[in-house]
Order: structure tokens, then C-alpha cells, then sequence
């Protein structure tokens, strides 16, 4: 259409039609035309008036305030909408504007008259106009266009920046020469389009009088397929009559219900009697309407609309009334000329005479036509900024009787209008405001007179008009409405201008404001919409009344009526497009496919130029898109896409295909699937589908189409189990899958070779994990503390004591993946498919940053409604950190993009609680923020995140590797025998088939023995005595080890293609059954010193097969006590003193009886026993010695000789790794045992004294970590004790005994093993020495005790016989010394006590001595405090009355517990220390203080002597 219907001043602006002439370029045009628009708006007073005679009507100098706004268009209006003349004038093109291009032309013609560029601009400069060679042939386009439309009344060419021309000129004739932009002043258009208003002016006063010379003005009819063309205006030949695209039908004068003489009353010249086809779009849609209602409906004529112009008025005769309709319908003309050309005092007198005389014929519809020109009169006035009056004929009730309405001003008809703009400037606010409050009721007058017309004169207005003026009154309240019940200026701007409308809304309202609903305008505004499909209104004005009733429901915010009405537009564009595609192609010659979008472009050119290529479809898919968005279906993501690639950077990262954007739609989605109803929201889609198929628009189909797939989806993302199927039947899906393939192909033979879909699921790419390769090319990762290769620190740093700590950080590193750079990795993809059709992957690349990576695939089908998993393989070129991101996938038929990994499954949680209701329910709440991936709440506290987590697939390059093989092994069947005990070795060869150089290899092995030992260490209820044994076992006893050359570059290195051999070492453990050896090679570039702190290494696993037999097994283990006689008689016998010391005969004698016992061992062949007991007490050997007994069993079949070294010295560990070779200080045992022979062996072990026998049962680093918790076994304080007392006595026992076996007839050697020996209490008392020792000495009263020297062998009448062990004579004076040595390092404050008795009696007689033995002293004495390592001494005086064997047994207590001072620990006195750092050190230094005995209450300890001193009483010494 030339001019918008729809605005409300449309009426008022008289139409302009831009038409290009001669070559110009679509893109000039359209620059020439927005030159033209801008200056749309013409003052009057700057108008010069028409110098010819008689041309004064319609002066500017009668109203120079007065504007034209004209409708600069280049649409050519429809010739159905030419029907409406005169009684719609603006549409008919008044002013036909040829547009041509000055660059096109051409002069050379000056150039062949000889004339310079001088000589042109000299007559250019004396306003001499140009003459190229072309403009003879504009000037006969020009004649043409004229011929074209005979109704304009001015025709003018306008050539625009021709060469050399620097300012505006005219002529010849019309034509006007318009400079380049940079050469044209301000005013330039402006002062050529006052020219051509000038010029319009003058023929418009022609024009108006050749309508008031015609006899009678016939009132607008609904017109059949054909144009009817009103009277012509000028005289013409019939045969010259030029159409715009289609020749009019002449139709019987019967059908239209009027007679031949009215018909020639009503027209100047005869209509055209031939008849034409339909050509053109709008003929071809309302030809089809017509014709099909015309056969459907046939209604005859009745007898009012025969006699509608017999009209029965009292008080005026037919003359008179038929007079006064004349007169009244020519006034309402004249009125709307006088309005479009500025003059609206002019117009509004005409207009007052107009709708007066028509009211008083009852001329209904010129009624409604006169104030509705009034009201825009009114506007403009208002607009303008002048005053104004409203005319009493504009209120319901002209004559005042009977009216309820009352206004604040009234006027009378005709009597002020010559006063108007000389009022104060308040009274325009007041006629303003009153105009609003009247707008309600003149716009239902105005319908109120039309409905009359087609019910009492049987005369209907077109469905056309009356549509077209409600959505103008429509608009009209809406503006009002919105500017709260006013007319301001934002709202006069908006009315006339088109300038944006913005919401006003007064805290309080002006008092008899006017006060409109929504409800009451959309009311008003549904009577637009036709009465029933059988209206003869064809799809081409429906569609523009329906958009306009849109418009208006848009300004209202009524959404849900504006998607109502929207869908009424579907369904009346989608048959008529269909059709008409279908005609229009026959007649034009072309496939139905091909479609409107062919026809446009070439017969239609000219009608498109008011938009760009593609520009239809777009507006098409924008008012679809609206449909959808106020269901509720989400946002177009094809749309986005599409927008994205048009950016300047065309790569596959764009914004679309971002992880952020792809969480926005999916809370967006998330959103809208709680919004509206999806039966609606399907329905919407399907129409939209159909509507871009009949266009047919390529692209909206594919758009609309990808909406319906993400619509009708059940899961977002698929879960293993409950999946929800989308919402279509299985076969409607795969119609929907076979439309794009259909689309595509379509635009694609069209040669549209770039169109594709978009894929509709984001989520399609659900995991990318690197497959694990072959253990023997499986890199691992390394660490200098793994393999040993660190150097311990000096300081050993403080460790956390606590395996859990809650207050540490915590680790959450994963297994590193890893690559190698130049080898090939197989990745596992995880696609899902929501839909129940085969998805087509026609190539796949994974995507990642960080380092060069290739990985392709192509040709992947996912079958439907399910997971499919598919295997790629890649490549890294580099070293460093490689993250997958996601997959750039290309599905057939859809844009190639990137997808990204979406691991976790991700279901949107629907809320529980309503917040908003309505349409403000799809709409982000204006309290959240803005973005829906934010993550901070309006108080900024962080929120929980809810949309979906992107996974990313972190891989390590890392540099290339080498890969050994096995190339042989010395092992037979990779099996071998072994005893146990014994230790054996084994050659293997390595090959390096790569290029790359092994310049590191480590051996590590695990075997059957570990397994058991890891298995029983990982159960909880171990003792701590059981655990260390169990890790002692796993860590200093390996079954195998490699026995490294000395050669250090042949350990650690392999040269390409070259071999290597290993030689391994293995051990025969009991269990031991098989064993797989572990290779750790690759390539550091680095030297073989230096390791750096993490590597990784390949593998190479060997397996093994072990026999281990039996050979020698300890059956038994007994520990007894051994008297301290040996001892003191080889002290004695070896003291210096011996002959000085006058020890008697007896004495001598007794000594020998010991070497008499000694002389029978030594003939039993008991040599080894003889020497050992020979040497006690004689230092280095200690005094207190203990035996251990041991049976050996042979299990063997063969004779073992077997050989078992102890120690003599309490002081001296016999080394391990010494075999069969007796050391100073230590004792060799050998013995052959047969097979099945068991042999007992006696050893003399020293008695051993630990300080802290009560030290925690340490734990030993294996890798196996236990937490520090209360141990699962409940033992008491003491058994906890003895367990601890047994678990270190037995570690210094093994210390210092160790054996060997061997065969001698095979050469097979090994160790025993003695770690099975446990010991009970009884043997651990045996074999410990107390913290406090006590030994007696008695000598006789005269004899002064040497407190240096520990022993006297004869003290007068005393003879010693033993250790202990004195003989003496009756009533002899006697001192018995009490020595007390304190072994351990603390301080103790000790009691003694003695007990006399008689020996071997019952405790009733043994305690009865009285009149037996006497003594004097207390038998019970405090002692100061005893120091660590020191000696007390304690004498008494006893004499023995008669003979007899008297007994004297020594006890310890403590008095009280002490607390060790500094000084007891080697801190000298004069050490300046603070109270609070004199701390005693502590006893266990580990990561966690021993809490043993912590809650117990200690209790004093006491310890008993040992050996009691023995007496024997004599009357005579012999």
C-alpha cells in the first residue's frame, strides 16, 4: 500500500508516489527516496502561490501556519482500494514523483557542440538547465508514467546528482535537477518539494472544481474481483488507457443494484468494456474469495437496496433531500482537500456544513466520514500548537435537549471558526482535554453512523473502511489511554508523527480526566475484525485489518487476544498463499515450488523495493515468533545461529554455540515449559510451519521446525532409566525430520546451497573419555619418593599424625590421563538421541585447547530414542596440557557447530512455589538478576547454580616414549624351585624396539607372599605386635630383587634396537607361589643421576612360577633362667687376689666341683656348651646369663648342615649378613641333621636389660596407612604392658641369635628363619634384667667392708661357696651388706625390706627364729632417692645362735613415684632455662605422644632380689 490506512491522520495526508525512472540502482533509489522523506512535512507559508489566474482556492497565503504531511511512498496502491474514491482520497496518488539517477546520464551532446566543463557550469550558474543525451528519454518515461496514472494531478521528474551541478534547478519542463548531498544546502529538498507544492496546490483548485461540476458522488460499494475505477477526472481515449498491472472488469450495471443512467449520471467518461484477467497478487486472492462466495452464496437484491436513495424525511421534499446529500457529500470532499492541503480552518467550515447537511438528509455514512475528518482536523490543530473549539456537531446530541453529557466548552457550528488560534494559550489545554473526554463518544457516534447505514438504508460501508476507521479510532483511545486520559504533546506527536509513545501515569488524576480500560478499547476494537468468512473481503485487506487490530493490542499489552487475532491470521494466509502460489506460477510459467519468492523478484520487483532481500521472510518469522513467544515456546535458536554467522568472524566459537549461552536457553526453556499450555504451543508451531511452507520461506521452515523438535521434547538430557518420550507420535516426528531434508533439498536445487538447519538438542554429546591402552604401552605416573631416589633430608619435616584430617585441604585430583605425543589414543564418545528417528553424523571432530590434537570421525548413525557410544582415535602433536572441550559435530542436514560435554545428567526441578502468574510468569522476575547463568541472589549471597555442568576432558602430552619387549628369560617355563631360605638368581633380556633410547629402568615385584601379607594388614582387629610383623615381612624381606651390575650406565639405559640383560635375585619366603617382576622404563633426557621429581614410565610385567620347599623349621622355643654360680666361680677363679684373699681348702674345693660339671660336658661332646659356660662372668661377659633352647627339624629329603651363631655379649648384634663366621664376642653352633631329623640346640644367651621395655609398638612406613584409633582388641593396662614387654624383648633376642643351613651335596644354602619364636611371660622374665638389682655380701663384724669392691671370698670363719651361698659358724659376728644398683635412667626413691627365715620350712616355722638368729638394725629402711646407674649399700648385723639354713629374701618398693629433673638427663646445673621450656624430654618421638598408662592410676613398684642370700650355720668349719 502507498500510504499507511492504519494511522490515525491517514486521511490527512495526501499520497506522494516515488516511482524510478530510466537505469538507477536499487540502492540509489532508496537514498534518494529517504532524502525525500526526511523533509516529509511542508510549512505553507513557505509555499509560493500558483502565479496562474484563477488558482487561488487553494492558496497558502490564506493559512500560512497551515503544514502538508505527505506520504513519500513507493508502493503503487491496489486497484481494489482505488474503488474508495473520492470517499477515501488519500488513497489515490496525487503526485507521481519520477526518480532518476544523474549519474547514469550522459553529456555528450555539450561535448560534440564543442562546449567545456567551463562553458556548462557558466549555464548552470544563469539557471540555464543541463541537457544530456538521456534526458529526452526520461522525459518519455515521464509521459508514460503520466499515461499510467491519468488521476495524479502533478507529474514530476526529479533527476538527482547529476555531474557539475551545484545547486537546485528546474526544467525544461517538469523536471528538477536536485545536487549531490555535499553540494546541496540545508533547505535544498525542502525548497524542491515546496516547488512541487506549489505546483499541487494550483491543480488541486482544478481539481476540486471538477468535483463540485459533477452531478452526484455515489457512496463507496464492495467491488467484485476487478477494479472499479470512480469517475475519471480528465478526458482520454479509451484504446490509450494504461493500467497499473491489470486491465479493469466491467461488471453488469444489475449486480451492483444500480441502473445504467445512474451509472453514466455518476462518471464523466465511459468505463472500459473489455475484460481482463487477474495478474496481480491482490486480483488473484480476491478473484478466488469472490468467485467461491459468488457460487456459494447467491443473495438477490431486495427492494430496499433498489430504492436505498427513497429516503423519508419530514419537512423536505425529495428534491430537497436529494439536493442536500449532493451538496453534503461534496462538502465532505472539498472539507478533506482543504485538510490535505493544509487549509484546516477551510476545512473545518466544510467539514461543520458537511456533517450538517448530511445528518439532515440522513446521509449516514458521509455522516460518520464528515466527524471523523473533523476529529483529525481537530488533532492537527492540536499538534500544531493552535487553539481550537470543538463544533457542536461533533457531540452526540447537537441540540442540546435531552443530552447527559455535559462539557466544560461548547461552540456553536460555524460562528468562531475565523477566531481560531487567537485564543489564550490555556484555552487549547482545556479544548484539548475536552476533545479527550469527547473521543469516546465521537468515535461510537462515528460507528454508531455507519452501523446505520447498513441497517436502515440497506447502504453498508466496505468491510474495508469500517475496519480500517475502528482500529484508527482505536489507535486513537490507545494513545489517550496511555498518556492517562490526556492529550499532550508526547501524545499529538505520536498520533501525527509516528514518534514514540512512553506510558504516563499521574499520581493524581485532573479532576473530569477521561478514564479508559483496556477491556473497553479492545471491545471497541473487535468490531474491526469481519463479521464472517462469506464477507466479500479477500485475503488482502483481511491480513492489514488483522495486523492493525494487532497493533493496537500490542499498545494495549493485551497479549493473550493479540496471539487470538494472530492466529485468525494464520489461518486466513495460509489457504489463500497456497492457492494463489499456485496461480500465480501457472500464469507466470514456473513450478508452484519455486513460489511467491520467484514471482517477486522478478514481476513484482518494483513492489519490493520499499524492503531488502529477504526482508519479507524476516518480518514473516518475526510475527510468527511473537505467536510462539506469548505461548510460551521458547526463543528461536535457529534465529540466534543465524544471527551469529552473519557476525564478521565466521568461526565455530561464536556466542551461540558457548557454553553460557547454551545454559541460558536451557533455564530459558526451563522457564517456559512451566508457561502456557503445550497442545497451544504445538498448534502455533504447525501453523507457523505451514504458513513459511506456502510462502514458501526456506528458512522459516527450517526455523520453526527446529522449534517444534525442542518443543515437543520429553528430556533434556536422557537418563538411564524412566525416560520420558517427547509429546508427538513416533510417525509425526518423522515427518517433521522428512520436512527439512524435504527443505533443504528444495533450496538446494533452487541453488540456495548454504541453507541448513540447526541441530535441536544441545545436549547431544553426553561424554568424551580417553580409553585406556595395553599395560605394556601405559604410561604411569612417578615420583622420586615412590622410587627411592630422594635424598633424605637432614630435617625431617613435621608430619600430620592424623591420616583424616578436617582441617586439612583436601586433594580431589583424579587419575591424570595421559598421552603420547605422536601415538595414537582411542577416545569414547557418548551421544544421545531424544527423539524416535535415526540421527545421520556425517563427521566429528573433537574440539580442545593447549596443544596441536587431531581426532576425525565420519559416518555415525544414533539410533533412535537411546545412547550410542562410538570410538575415535587422535593424535597429539606436543607436549603440554590438552583439554577437550567438546565435539564440533556436523549432522546432515544441520549447521556444522560445536557441542559441548555435558557429563552429569542435569532434570530441572519444577517449582514448588508460584511467584508469578500470567504472562508475567515466561519472563525473568525483575528482583533476580538480569542473566539467567548468574550466580549471586538481590542480597548478594551466593545461590546454588541449577542449570546444567559442562564436563571437560583434561589430558596430559606428554613427551615421547620408548617400548621394550622381553626378548628372553634364563628360566626355564618361567618356573623355578627353591628352598627355604635360600636365595637364587636369573638372567632376563630387554629389547628396545623403538627409536626412542631407555635411559631409565626400575624393577619391582610383586609376588604371592605380598598379596597375603597386604590382605592380612588390611584387616582392623591386628594386634600392633601382629601389624609390625606383618610390614616388617613386607618391607626388609622381598621375595625378589634385582641384583644391579657394577657397570651403572648398563643399569639404567637401552639404546635403540639394542638388548640388555638383568640378572634377579629371589628369595624362598614360605607362601611364596608365584610372581609377576614389574618394569619401569622411559626416556628422561635427563643424566642417570638426576631424576626429576615426577616422571612417567612404561610397564613391562613378567610372570613367574615359584616352588618354595621346606628346609629347616624351628619346632620349639623355650627360654629358663641360668644360676649366676658359673659366673662368680670363674670370677673367682680368675681374680687377681685370689691367693692373697686366704680363701681355706674348702673353699678351693667347691670351686673345682663346678669344673668337675664342666670336665662331664665337655666327654658328652657338649665342647661348644663348655666354653660358653666357661667364659661367663669374665668380662666383656656379663654376670646374668639365661638359656635358650631351640629344636631344629630337617624337612628336607637331604642331609642339611645346620649352624646357629649367638651372642655372648649383652652389648654386641651379631650382623645378618655374616654367615658361618664366629665374631668376637659371639658363639658358633653346627650340627648335621638327617632328614626328618629334629636336634635340640642350648644356647646361653646374656640376660638383656631395656630401659623403656614399655615403648609403643612402632609402625613401619609401607604404604599401607592406619589410622591412629583405639585399637579393636580391648586389652588391659596389663596386658597392653606385657604385650609390649614381649614384643622388644623378642627384637633384642632376635638381634643376637641367627642361623644358616646348608647342603652340601647340591650346594643349595639359606638362612633359618626365627622370627616365629614368641615368647610367653615366664621366658621374658628369664631373659630381662630388673630395673633394680639386688646382691647380698656377708663378711664377719671385724672385717671393714671395701664398698668399692664387690665381693670378698672369705671373710674370716665365712666361706662362700656360691653367689649367694655362705657358710659360717654359730654365734659369729656377721655383716650382711645389702647392695641395690639401679639399672634404669630414672631416679627412684627406694624401701627395703628383709625378710629373714629359715630355709626350706613352712611360713608357720620358717618366720619362727627367735632364740635362732639374731640381728641388729631395722629390717625395714627408707633409702634416699637411688639415681639412674647409681648403687646403694645396706648393712646389718646378724649372728646365728644355732645351726641351721637361714634365709634372707630382699624386696624394693618405691616410696613414691619421682619426676626426673633436667640434671637426670645430662642437663648441667648452671643451664639458664625458663620454668616454662623445662620440660622433660619426651619418651616416644613420633607424630603422636604415646597415651599408654595415661588413665590408669600408677601404682609403687617394687622389685625382689633375684637370688635370696643363703647361710648355712656350722658349730665347726671344716
Amino acid at each position: 500500500m502507498g500510504v499507511d490506512p492504519l494511522s490515525p491522520i491517514a486521511p490527512a495526508r495526501p499520497n506522494a508516489l516515488l516511482l524510478p525512472v530510466g537505469r538507477i540502482k536499487r540502492s540509489r533509489f532508496l537514498s534518494f527516496a529517504a532524502r525525500l522523506q526526511a523533509e516529509n512535512v511542508i510549512r505553507l507559508g513557505d509555499v509560493s502561490p500558483d502565479a496562474r489566474p484563477n488558482r487561488n482556492m487553494f492558496s497558502p497565503l490564506a493559512f500560512p501556519t497551515g503544514m502538508i504531511l505527505y506520504d513519500l511512498s513507493f508502493s503503487v496502491p491496489p486497484n481494489s482500494h482505488l474503488d474508495l474514491f473520492p470517499f477515501e482520497i488519500f488513497r489515490e496518488p496525487l503526485i507521481i514523483l519520477a526518480i532518476a539517477d544523474g549519474a547514469e546520464l550522459k553529456d555528450d551532446s555539450n561535448k560534440i557542440k564543442g562546449e567545456t566543463p567551463q562553458v556548462l557550469r557558466t549555464e548552470v550558474e544563469s539557471n540555464t538547465h543541463p541537457a544530456p543525451s538521456g534526458l529526452t528519454e526520461l522525459l518519455d518515461q515521464l509521459a508514460v508514467v503520466k499515461e499510467n496514472n491519468p488521476r495524479a494531478l502533478v507529474h514530476q521528474l526529479l533527476i538527482f546528482d547529476y555531474s557539475q551541478l551545484d545547486k537546485l534547478l528546474s526544467g525544461p519542463g517538469n523536471v528538477v535537477w536536485v545536487p549531490r548531498p555535499e553540494a546541496s544546502k540545508a533547505t535544498t529538498i525542502k525548497t524542491a518539494l515546496c516547488d512541487i507544492t506549489s505546483l499541487f496546490l494550483g491543480e488541486l483548485d482544478g481539481f476540486a472544481k471538477l468535483m463540485q461540476s459533477l452531478p452526484a458522488i455515489d457512496s463507496p460499494r464492495a467491488s467484485s474481483w476487478g477494479p472499479r475505477r470512480g469517475p475519471e477526472l480528465r478526458p482520454r481515449p479509451v484504446d490509450k488507457l494504461l493500467h497499473r498491472m491489470t486491465m479493469p472488469a466491467q461488471l453488469s450495471a444489475s449486480s451492483n443494484g444500480v441502473t445504467d443512467s445512474a451509472l453514466s449520471s455518476g462518471r464523466s467518461s465511459p468505463a472500459p468494456s473489455d475484460h481482463e484477467s487477474p495478474t496481480t497478487f491482490d486480483e488473484i486472492t480476491r478473484s478466488i474469495q469472490l468467485a467461491n462466495r459468488t457460487n456459494s452464496v447467491g443473495k438477490p437484491s431486495s427492494s430496499k437496496e433498489q430504492s436505498r436513495d427513497r429516503m423519508s424525511i419530514q419537512g423536505l421534499s425529495a428534491a430537497d433531500r436529494t439536493k442536500s446529500r449532493i451538496k453534503g457529500r461534496l462538502g465532505v470532499v472539498i472539507g478533506t482537500l482543504y485538510l490535505q492541503a493544509g487549509r484546516w480552518p477551510d476545512a473545518l467550515k466544510e467539514l461543520v456544513d458537511a456533517a450538517a447537511m448530511a445528518r439532515a438528509s440522513s446521509d449516514y455514512v458521509w455522516h460518520g466520514k464528515a466527524l471523523e475528518s473533523l476529529l483529525l482536523c481537530l488533532l492537527m490543530f492540536g499538534w500544531a500548537g493552535m487553539d481550537f473549539q470543538i463544533p457542536q456537531i461533533c457531540y452526540p446530541v447537537a441540540d442540546g435537549s435531552g443530552s447527559k453529557i455535559s462539557h466544560n466548552t461548547t461552540s456553536g457550528g460555524n460562528s468562531n471558526i475565523s477566531n481560531l488560534g487567537t485564543a489564550p494559550a490555556g484555552n487549547r489545554l482545556v479544548s484539548l482535554q475536552n476533545l479527550a473526554n469527547l473521543l469516546p463518544d465521537l468515535s461510537n457516534n462515528i460507528l454508531s453512523l455507519y452501523n446505520r447505514a447498513a441497517n436502515i438504508t440497506e447502504e453498508p460501508l466496505p468491510q474495508l473502511i469500517y475496519s480500517e476507521t475502528v482500529i484508527r479510532l482505536a489507535r486513537l483511545l490507545s494513545a489517550v489511554r496511555i498518556r492517562d486520559g490526556g492529550l499532550d504533546e508526547m501524545a499529538l506527536r505520536h498520533i501525527v508523527m509516528n514518534e514514540p509513545l512512553l506510558p504516563l501515569c499521574q499520581p493524581e488524576r485532573p479532576r473530569g480526566s477521561l478514564l479508559l480500560r483496556k477491556t473497553e478499547i479492545a471491545n471497541f476494537l473487535f468490531r474491526a475484525l469481519p463479521l464472517a468468512p462469506t464477507s466479500d473481503l479477500p485475503v488482502t485487506d483481511t491480513v492489514p485489518i488483522l495486523v492493525g487490530v494487532v497493533s493496537v493490542l500490542t499498545m494495549l499489552g493485551l497479549q493473550r487476544k493479540k496471539a487470538f487475532v494472530l492466529r485468525e491470521l494464520l489461518a486466513i494466509m495460509v489457504p489463500g498463499l497456497v492457492q494463489a502460489r499456485k496461480i500465480g506460477a501457472a500464469q507466470v510459467g514456473i513450478h508452484p515450488a519455486a513460489g511467491l519468492s520467484t514471482l517477486s523478484d522478478a514481476t513484482f520487483d518494483i513492489n519490493a523495493l520499499d524492503v531488502g532481500p529477504g526482508n519479507m521472510e524476516e518480518g514473516i518469522r518475526a510475527l510468527l515468533t511473537m505467536i510462539g513467544e506469548i505461548y510460551g515456546v521458547p526463543p528461536s535458536a535457529y534465529r540466534e545461529s543465524r544471527r551469529s554467522r552473519r557476525l564478521p568472524t565466521t568461526d565455530y566459537n561464536t556466542s551461540y554455540d558457548s557454553i553460557t549461552a547454551i545454559v541460558d536457553r536451557s533455564c530459558r526453556c526451563l522457564t517456559l515449559n512451566e508457561y502456557g499450555d503445550l497442545v497451544l504451543k504445538i498448534d502455533s508451531l504447525k501453523t507457523a510451519i505451514n504458513l513459511c511452507e506456502a510462502l514458501p520461506d526456506f528458512e522459516g521452515v527450517l526455523d520453526f521446525t527446529v522449534e517444534l523438535l525442542q518443543t515437543i521434547r520429553g528430556d533434556l538430557m536422557l537418563p538411564e532409566d524412566s525416560r520420558i518420550p517427547p509429546c508427538l507420535p513416533e510417525e509425526e516426528q518423522i515427518r517433521l525430520l522428512s520436512s527439512i531434508k524435504r527443505t533443504i533439498g528444495a533450496a538446494h536445487k533452487l541453488g540456495t546451497s548454504d541453507l541448513e538447519a540447526e541441530y535441536w538438542d544441545d545436549f547431544i554429546v553426553r561424554g568424551v573419555e580417553l580409553l585406556g591402552v595395553p599395560d605394556f604401552k601405559k604410561p604411569f605416573h612417578r615420583s622420586k619418593k615412590e622410587l627411592n631416589v630422594a635424598t633424605a633430608s637432614a630435617d625431617a619435616p613435621k608430619t600430620d599424625p592424623f591420616l583424616y584430617n578436617p582441617f586439612s585441604k583436601r586433594s580431589s585430583k583424579a587419575s591424570e590421563s595421559l598421552l603420547i605425543v605422536g601415538e595414537y589414543a582411542s577416545f569414547k564418545i557418548t551421544f544421545q538421541n531424544l527423539y524416535h528417528f535415526e540421527i545421520e553424523i556425517e563427521s566429528l571432530r573433537l574440539d580442545g585447547n593447549g596443544v596441536p590434537f587431531d581426532a576425525e570421525l565420519k559416518n555415525i548413525w544414533l539410533p533412535p530414542f537411546s545412547f550410542q557410544e562410538a570410538i575415535i582415535s587422535g593424535v597429539a602433536h606436543s607436549e603440554g596440557i590438552l583439554n577437550i572441550t567438546g565435539c564440533i559435530v556436523k549432522i546432515r542436514h544441520c549447521r556444522k557447530r560445536k557441542f559441548p560435554i555435558f557429563t552429569k545428567l542435569w532434570k530441572p526441578n519444577p517449582q514448588k512455589r508460584i511467584k508469578r502468574t500470567g504472562l508475567a510468569a515466561k519472563d525473568s522476575p525483575t528482583e533476580r538478576p538480569l542473566s539467567w547463568s548468574s550466580t549471586a541472589s538481590q542480597d548478594g549471597k551466593p545461590v546454588t547454580k541449577v542449570g546444567p555442568e559442562t564436563a571437560t576432558c583434561s589430558i596430559k602430552v606428554i613427551q615421547k616414549q620408548p617400548s621394550v619387549v622381553m626378548q628372553s628369560i634364563s628360566l626355564s617355563q618361567s618356573a623355578m624351585m627353591i628352598l627355604e631360605g635360600e636365595n637364587r638368581m636369573f638372567g632376563i633380556t630387554l629389547q628396545n624396539i623403538s627409536t626412542c633410547p631407555v635411559d631409565f629402568i626400575l624393577f619391582t615385584f610383586q609376588d604371592s607372599t605380598t598379596r597375603q601379607l597386604q590382605s592380612a594388614l588390611s584387616k582392623k582387629d591386628l594386634l600392633p605386635a601382629e601389624a609390625y610383623e606383618l610390614e616388617l615381612q613386607l618391607l626388609t624381606k622381598p621375595s625378589l630383587r634385582w641384583r644391579r651390575s657394577d657397570d651403572t650406565s648398563k643399569n639404567h639405559s637401552i639404546a635403540p634396537g639394542k638388548s640388555t640383560t638383568f640378572t634377579i635375585e629371589v628369595f624362598g619366603k614360605p607362601g611364596l607361589q608365584d610372581a609377576n617382576m614389574q618394569i619401569d622404563y622411559c626416556y628422561l633426557g635427563t643424566p642417570s643421576d638426576i631424576v626429576p621429581d615426577t616422571f612417567y614410565t612404561r610397564q613391562l610385567s613378567i610372570p613367574i612360577t615359584i616352588t618354595v620347599n621346606a628346609s629347616v623349621e624351628v619346632a620349639r622355643c623355650d627360654i629358663v633362667p641360668l644360676t649366676g654360680d658359673f659366673a662368680w666361680s670363674n670370677m673367682s677363679r680368675n681374680s687377681q687376689a685370689l691367693s692373697a684373699s686366704g680363701i681355706d681348702n674348702k673353699s678351693l674345693r667347691l670351686s673345682l666341683n663346678q669344673e668337675t660339671l664342666l670336665q662331664q660336658l665337655s666327654e658328652k661332646g657338649e665342647t661348644q656348651l663348655t666354653s660358653m659356660l666357661s667364659r661367663l662372668g669374665i668380662k666383656p661377659y656379663g654376670s646374668e646369663h639365661c638359656l635358650v633352647i631351640l629344636d631344629l627339624r630337617n624337612i628336607w629329603p637331604n642331609t642339611l648342615s645346620v649352624s646357629l651363631q649367638v651372642s655372648e655379649d649383652s652389648r654386641i648384634v651379631i650382623a645378618k649378613d655374616v654367615m658361618g663366621q664366629a665374631s668376637s664376642g659371639s658363639s658358633i653352633f653346627s650340627e648335621d641333621l638327617q632328614p626328618g631329623q629334629a636336634s635340640r640346640f642350648i644356647l646361653i644367651l646374656p640376660c638383656i636389660f631395656l630401659d623403656k621395655p614399655h615403648t609403643p609398638i612402632p609402625v613401619l612406613n609401607t604404604g599401607f596407612r592406619r589410622q591412629f584409633v583405639v585399637s579393636a582388641n580391648k586389652l588391659s593396662f596389663e596386658a597392653e604392658a606385657a604385650s609390649r614387654e614381649a614384643f622388644w624383648y623378642r627384637e633384642e633376642l632376635l638381634k643376637r641369635i641367627s642361623g644358616q643351613w646348608k647342603e652340601d651335596s647340591s650346594g643349595h644354602e639359606g638362612k633359618i628363619e626365627f622370627r616365629n619364636i614368641r615368647l610367653n611371660q615366664r621366658m621374658v622374665d628369664a631373659l630381662r634384667i630388673d630395673e633394680i638389682e639386688v646382691t647380698f655380701q656377708l663378711s664377719r663384724l671385724s672385717v671393714i667392708i671395701n664398698t668399692e669392691s664387690e665381693t670378698n671370698s672369705k671373710t674370716g670363719a665365712v666361706i662362700q661357696i656360691g653367689r649367694s651361698k655362705y657358710i659360717t659358724k654359730t654365734n659369729d659376728f656377721l655383716t650382711l651388706t645389702v647392695r641395690i644398683h639401679n639399672h634404669s635412667s630414672e631416679p627412684i626413691h627406694p624401701l627395703l625390706r628383709l625378710q629373714p627365715s629359715l630355709r626350706n620350712q613352712p611360713s608357720t616355722i620358717a618366720l619362727d627364729l627367735s632364740r635362732r638368729l639374731v640381728w641388729t638394725g631395722m629390717l625395714q629402711q627408707v633409702l634416699p632417692i637411688l639415681k639412674g646407674g647409681k648403687t646403694a649399700f645396706v648393712t646389718l648385723g646378724v649372728t646365728a645362735l644355732c645351726r641351721g639354713e637361714y634365709e634372707f629374701g630382699a624386696s624394693v618398693e618405691e616410696v613414691r613415684t619421682t619426676r626426673p629433673s633436667l640434671q637426670d638427663f645430662g642437663v648441667p646445673h648452671g643451664n639458664e632455662l625458663n620454668k616454662e621450656s623445662q620440660t622433660i624430654p619426651n619418651s616416644h618421638d613420633g607424630g603422636i605422644e604415646d597415651t599408654f598408662g595415661l588413665g590408669v592410676v600408677k601404682a609403687r613398684r617394687i622389685w625382689h632380689a633375684r637370688e635370696n642370700c643363703i647361710i648355712l650355720a656350722r658349730d665347726q668349719l671344716q
